[in-house]
């Protein structure tokens, strides 16, 4: 079964994660980076591994931001999605086969998608070549001159073209500005930098920075890794928790939880038994919940001075 590729958001991280682009510029008396010269070593390299935070801010303001580390090949692309240390999830694609493999170690799921061509479109640009040549298109940029940019002398363009962030409906999109930074002893990108305004006033911002050139990579580093238990999302079941304030639950009508008998406000002690009091995080309880339909789970609460154990049967995601 294909899905829509706007419904990973994992998936949309990379469209415009490889936005990591080239550049050039300089002052009067010296000779500037030409893109098409950085267009032509880039295609020389092997490979790129580099950083990336994306943060989503809200029109009040509320931030949403996390890191990633992307590995690009010309035929395949890896990124893991980080919270601190801990590699939270995974986006696989391979260009030759048209595959993305999506992998969310929080909730135990995976999903594979074979990519149609309107799917591969909007995962361009995916390269820092894509991207040169999403600039020499474009052919109008504002030259930033020279600055040390983390460490490097540098020169610099800043351009606004939609698609640099085509993980955004570009309907949505009030404005773009996208900065992008080279190595001019190298003639090789050092940092990249796009901010999207959108119309409801929220805002998307991208930072791709620390590239490592040509760093050997094992072509199975990029063969997606399912560790055993994880299901498709048509075979995860739910229990209907809210885990925002774990260890304490709050139950949504209706659904399993609440119809086995847990309460909002519950204390969650054990789970099929064993203590949940090394479990700090939401996330690391969702992983510890999650599993199939029609799986059963046992929780062990505290509601006051009483301490219950409900049997909750995993059921479908609502329709």
């Amino acid at each position: 079964m294909k899905y829509p590729i706007t419904e990973l958001a994992a998936a949309a991280a990379i469209i415009a994660v490889v936005a990591l682009g080239l550049n050039m510029m300089g002052g009067p008396d010296m000779a500037t980076v030409a893109l098409a010269d950085v267009a032509q070593k880039i295609e020389q390299t092997k490979n790129c591994v580099f950083k990336k935070t994306t943060t989503m801010s809200s029109e009040d303001g509320v931030a949403n931001a996390f890191d990633s580390r992307v590995y690009y090949t010309h035929n395949a692309v890896r990124e893991d999605v980080r919270d601190s240390e801990k590699i939270i999830s995974q986006v696989y694609v391979t260009f030759p086969d048209g595959v993305l493999v999506a992998v969310d170690h929080r909730s135990r799921v995976f999903r594979k998608m074979d990519l149609t061509d309107e799917d591969a479109e909007r995962l361009s640009p995916i390269s820092p070549g894509n991207l040169v040549d999403l600039i020499l298109s474009k052919g109008e940029y504002k030259k930033l001159g020279r600055r040390t940019v983390d460490g490097i002398l540098s020169e610099g363009f800043e351009f606004d073209d939609e698609r640099a962030m085509l993980s955004m409906d570009k309907d949505k999109i009030e404005s773009i500005v996208t900065r992008l930074w080279v190595d001019v002893s190298t003639d090789l990108p050092v940092r990249a930098e796009v901010d999207c305004m959108l119309t409801d006033n929220a805002k998307a911002r991208i930072v791709m920075y620390d590239p490592q050139w040509d760093v050997e990579l094992d072509s199975d580093f990029f063969e997606p890794k399912i560790p055993a238990g994880y299901v498709e999302p048509e075979q995860r079941g739910l229990i209907g928790i809210d885990l925002e304030n774990w260890p304490a639950l709050n139950v949504a009508p209706g659904m399993a939880a609440d119809k086995a008998g847990v309460r909002s406000g519950d204390v969650v002690l054990k789970v099929n038994g064993n203590s949940v009091s090394h479990i700090e995080s939401p996330s690391d309880a969702l992983s510890l919940l999650s599993g199939k339909v029609g799986e059963k789970v046992a929780l062990t609460v505290k509601r006051g001075e009483q301490i219950l154990t409900f049997e909750v049967e995993r059921a479908p995601a609502p329709k």
